[in-house]
C-alpha cells in the first residue's frame, strides 16, 4: 500500500493540471459522477491513442486499463470499483466502453496533526493550520492531503519558522473497512527575527522610506510585513522598480536581513489631451508633474483645461507626512472661469489640505479654502468672498480604465463658512454621491447613481454661483442642457438652488470586446423648500471602452421640455 501512494500522488497531481480535451477515437464512460470520470479519462492512454493505432497496441491499452481507472479512482478516495469494459471496431476507428461503479468511498477516521516547536504557540500559523484541516468522516482525497501538507510548510515559511520540516506524514488505507488515517507531524524549530532594512540610498531620503515600512527589527518575520513595503513603495510614484531580498538568513543567529533595492521613476511627467463634451463642447488638457521634487518627497503637479464653458488652471505642492502611505498635506491654488446658459463665474482659489487613508477603503479629507469669486446668475452680478472649512469621505472599489463588472463609490462633503471669520456671508452645505455597478450575469450590468446636496442658509441670494445648485447635462440628468435645471427667478432664468437630487438608473449590454449599447432614466432637479419640480429624461446610449476609457454617445428624450424631443450628449471618463 505504500508503494501504491506516491504514485498515487503523481496520478493526483496530473489530474489535475490535465486538461479534459477531447478523445481522439471514441472512449465511453459512464456510470460516476463527472470529477470521477474527468481524472480516468484524463489518465487513461486510451484517451490519447488515435484511431489510426496498431489493433495490438489499442488491445493491449485496452486489456491494461483497469490499472490506471483503479488509480484514478484511488486518487479521490474510491478503493473498490466495479468495472465492466468492452471493446469492438468499426470500419475507421475503435469504440471502448467503459462501464464504472464507483462504490463506497474510503474515508478518514482518525486524523493526528501535530505542531511541535516555537509555532505551537503562534496563533496566527495555528489559525492557518486548523482553517483548512481535514476531519474525520470526509472522503479521503490525496491531492487535498498534499495540498494541505504543502499549504502547512508554506504557512510555516511565511511566519518565520524557515528550519520547520516534518518528522511523519502518513496515510494508511484500509480499504477493507473503508476507512483511513492520516498523520502529519511538523517540527517547525525556532522562529527568525526581522534584521535591519537596508535600501537604495540616493533617491529619497532614509527616514522616508522607513515610513513606508512596518518591519520592526527584532520582530518576528511575516512574509505579510514584506509584501505590504513592497506594495506601498511601489505604489509612491518615486520608483520605477522595487525588488525586496531576505537572503542569506543568518541561521546561527536566526535572523532575516531585508535588503529593498530600489530604481528611481521617471521624475518629470507631462501629458497633453484633447477631446469633446456636450457639456463643455471642444477641451484641451495639459498637465505637467514633478513626482520627486526633493530628496523629502515633496511632488509638483499644474494642470490646464480650456473649453468654451468652462477654464481653469491650478496647481498644488505636495508633501508627505510621517506615514506616507496613509497621511500627507498640500497647499493649492487655481483659477477658473465658467460661462453657461445660466451663470457666470470668475473664481480665485487658494488653500491648504491634509489627506489620510482611513483603513485601506477610506479618504479623509480636510481642507481649508479662501476663494474670490466675481459671478452672475441670473440679473444679479456680484463679488463674493469666502473662507470655507470642510471635510471629504471618498471611497471606492472595483475602479479601473476599463469595463467595471462590479463596484461602488461613495463621496460625502461638509463644508461652510462664517462671516465672522472673513467671510461676506455664512452658510453650512452638506453633499453625497453615490454610484454602483452590479453584474447581471451575463453581458448584463445595472448602473445606479444618484447625487444629493443640502445647503443650510438664511438668504440665499447671498450665495455664490460656485456655491449653489444646478442640475442637467450629461453626468446629472441626460436630456436636458448643462446645468439648466433648477429655480428660476422673475425672468425665467435659472439661479440655481440651495438642494440637490438626481438620480438614474441603467441598464447595458455587452457587445464584442469594447463596445456595449444602453438604455437609462435620469431624474431630479436643483430646488428650494418650496420648489420641489423634477425633470426626467430617458434614452438609449452606445459606449466604446477606448485606451483613454470609455466614450459614451447618449440620446435623451426630456420628458418636461416641450422645446426639444431629444438632445444628444457625449462624455468620456472612467465607469467610476
Amino acid at each position: 500500500m505504500a508503494q501504491n501512494f506516491a504514485r498515487i500522488v503523481f496520478l493526483t497531481v496530473v489530474s489535475a493540471l490535465s486538461c479534459s480535451g477531447t478523445a481522439n477515437a471514441d472512449l465511453l464512460i459512464s456510470g460516476i459522477e463527472s470529477r470521477l470520470e474527468a481524472n480516468v479519462r484524463a489518465l487513461s492512454p486510451l484517451a490519447t491513442t488515435a484511431c489510426e493505432s496498431a489493433p495490438w497496441r489499442v488491445e493491449r491499452l485496452f486489456r491494461d486499463a483497469d490499472k490506471s481507472v483503479r488509480q484514478a479512482l484511488q486518487a479521490l478516495g474510491y478503493y473498490e470499483p466495479s468495472i465492466k469494459k468492452s471493446l469492438r471496431w468499426s470500419e475507421d476507428c475503435w469504440h471502448a466502453s467503459f462501464e464504472i461503479e464507483a462504490g463506497e468511498p474510503v474515508r478518514l477516521g482518525a486524523v493526528d496533526v501535530r505542531i511541535e516547536g516555537a509555532a505551537a504557540d503562534d496563533e496566527r500559523f495555528a489559525d492557518h493550520v486548523a482553517a483548512a484541516r481535514p476531519a474525520p468522516g470526509d472522503i479521503l482525497d490525496h491531492g487535498l492531503y498534499e495540498s494541505y501538507k504543502a499549504s502547512m510548510m508554506r504557512a510555516a515559511m511565511a511566519s518565520g519558522f524557515f528550519d520547520a520540516e516534518f518528522l511523519r506524514t502518513e496515510v494508511v488505507v484500509e480499504p477493507r473497512t473503508r476507512s483511513a488515517e492520516l498523520a502529519l507531524h511538523l517540527q517547525s524549530g525556532t522562529q527568525y527575527q526581522f534584521g535591519e532594512v537596508t535600501f537604495t540610498p540616493g533617491i529619497v531620503r532614509d527616514s522616508l522610506l522607513r515610513g513606508y515600512s512596518d518591519i520592526v527589527p527584532g520582530s518576528p518575520y511575516s512574509s505579510t510585513l514584506v509584501n505590504e513595503l513592497y506594495e506601498a513603495l511601489g505604489g509612491s510614484n518615486y520608483f520605477a522598480t522595487v525588488s525586496i531580498s531576505t537572503d542569506p538568513l543568518d541561521t546561527e543567529q536566526k535572523i532575516v536581513p531585508v535588503s529593498v533595492e530600489l530604481t528611481p521613476g521617471k521624475r518629470r511627467v507631462y501629458t497633453i489631451g484633447a477631446g469633446v463634451a456636450t457639456d463643455t463642447g471642444p477641451q484641451g488638457r495639459l498637465g505637467y508633474s514633478d513626482r520627486r521634487l526633493n530628496e523629502k518627497g515633496h511632488q509638483l503637479e499644474t494642470k490646464l483645461f480650456a473649453s468654451s464653458v468652462r477654464s481653469e488652471l491650478t496647481g498644488s505642492y505636495r508633501w508627505p507626512k510621517k506615514d506616507p502611505r496613509r497621511e500627507w498635506m498640500s497647499v493649492f491654488a487655481g483659477v477658473q472661469h465658467e460661462n453657461t446658459d445660466t451663470s457666470r463665474s470668475d473664481t480665485f482659489t487658494v488653500g491648504i489640505l491634509r489627506a489620510r487613508n482611513l483603513g485601506k477603503r477610506w479618504l479623509d479629507t480636510r481642507y481649508l479654502d479662501y476663494s474670490y469669486e466675481d459671478y452672475t446668475v441670473g440679473e444679479q452680478a456680484t463679488t463674493s468672498q469666502l473662507i470655507i472649512l470642510g471635510n471629504t469621505w471618498e471611497s471606492a472599489e472595483g475602479r479601473e480604465l476599463g469595463r467595471v463588472s462590479n463596484g461602488r463609490r461613495l463621496s460625502f462633503d461638509v463644508r461652510g463658512a462664517s462671516d465672522s471669520l472673513g467671510s461676506d456671508t455664512s452658510f453650512l452645505q452638506f453633499r453625497a454621491k453615490t454610484k454602483w455597478i452590479h453584474s447581471l450575469g451575463g453581458h448584463y450590468r445595472a448602473i445606479a447613481r444618484a447625487n444629493l446636496g443640502l445647503t443650510i442658509k438664511d438668504d440665499f441670494s447671498e450665495l455664490p454661483a460656485s456655491v449653489r445648485f444646478f442640475a442637467g447635462g450629461d453626468r446629472s440628468v441626460r436630456g436636458y442642457d448643462y446645468e439648466s435645471l433648477g429655480p428660476v427667478d422673475e425672468n425665467g432664468d435659472v439661479i440655481g438652488g440651495s438642494y440637490l437630487l438626481d438620480g438614474s438608473v441603467e441598464i447595458d449590454r455587452l457587445l464584442g470586446e469594447k463596445w456595449t449599447i444602453a438604455a437609462f432614466v435620469d431624474s431630479g432637479s436643483a430646488f428650494n423648500d418650496s420648489e420641489i419640480e423634477f425633470s426626467t429624461g430617458a434614452g438609449i446610449g452606445i459606449r466604446w471602452y477606448s485606451p483613454l476609457g470609455p466614450l459614451r454617445l447618449d440620446v435623451a428624450h426630456p420628458f418636461d421640455d416641450p422645446d426639444n424631443d431629444y438632445r444628444i450628449h457625449i462624455s468620456l471618463g472612467p465607469d467610476l
